[in-house]
């Protein structure tokens, strides 16, 4: 992961536990960058500030708050902690609890809005005067294709969220243009050690046949998107989000991945034959 360099550069993770948001700051700080980690349980991300500081990268660690005002604070703690560069943010933070519509309350729609959605507005507009000082400023979202792309039951409300992430990326990447700030992000698919109940071998194991590679997500697979749209590569890169799941998205249904691993090729999960 170290063919694009952020030397010099101080990059902001928030969602930052082991994980997706864990392999994304690895990734950054392997390539050179000081690294800010941010989540709302301080111990997982500490978890991860301790490997990095054992790596020799280093690392702060600064609580994470959907609200507006607490998103101000981290902001300003994190400037403080980094002598007040701030120039790659990923918002990688995000989540829900699965529920069905007939059982969805108004808690946790208004909770899973304000993780994946709203908080991403306050963390750009907290963050901007920072991102302006940069020369290269970088923000970058964890989106997902449940949402954008697919749908899953019982996530109709992240679903939703998410969709609106895609929305916010494009507007604000044409909003900030001028000021020379890229605004991208990253689609999932299915992350092993990402995605709570799916996690479970038996679900893996159904869900695998339906990914076209043949394997779930690794949150290392995912990172290196994000290090990619960090790095001064992506320069010309803005409004996008690369779909990052394995093909789960190109067949029209698992019939029709069913019928690639019967055909006469025997072409199996992964490409192997």
């Amino acid at each position: 992961m170290n063919h694009f360099r952020l030397t010099g550069r101080v990059a902001l993770v928030t969602g930052a536990r082991p994980g997706i948001g864990g392999a994304i700051a690895h990734a950054l700080g392997s390539a050179g960058a000081e690294v800010v980690l941010a989540n709302r349980t301080l111990s997982a991300a500490q978890e991860v500030s301790h490997e990095l500081e054992a790596e020799g990268i280093p690392a702060h660690v600064v609580p994470f708050s959907v609200d507006r005002a607490g998103i101000r604070e981290m902001i300003d703690q994190a400037l403080s902690a980094t002598g007040g560069r701030l120039d790659v943010v990923c918002h990688n933070a995000g989540g829900c609890q699965w529920l069905g519509l007939d059982a969805l309350d108004e808690p946790v729609l208004d909770e899973t809005l304000a993780l994946n959605l709203t908080s991403g507005f306050w963390l750009l507009q907290a963050a901007l005067p920072a991102l302006r000082r940069s020369e290269a400023g970088r923000f970058i979202v964890t989106s997902s294709i449940t949402g954008p792309r697919v749908a899953m039951v019982g996530a109709s409300h992240y679903a939703a969220a998410k969709a609106g992430v895609n929305g916010f990326i494009k507007a604000a990447a044409l909003e900030l243009a001028s000021s020379g700030i890229t605004v991208n992000g990253v689609e999932p698919g299915l992350v092993a050690k990402d995605r709570g109940r799916l996690s479970r071998p038996e679900a893996l194991a159904r869900l695998t046949r339906y990914i076209p590679l043949g394997r779930p997500g690794a949150p290392e697979d995912i990172a290196s998107a994000v290090l990619f749209l960090a790095s001064r590569e992506a320069g010309w890169i803005t409004g996008q989000t690369i779909v990052i799941d394995g093909g789960t998205t190109l067949p029209e249904s698992g019939y029709a991945m069913e019928e690639l691993w019967t055909s006469s090729h025997k072409v199996s999960p992964g490409g192997q034959k």
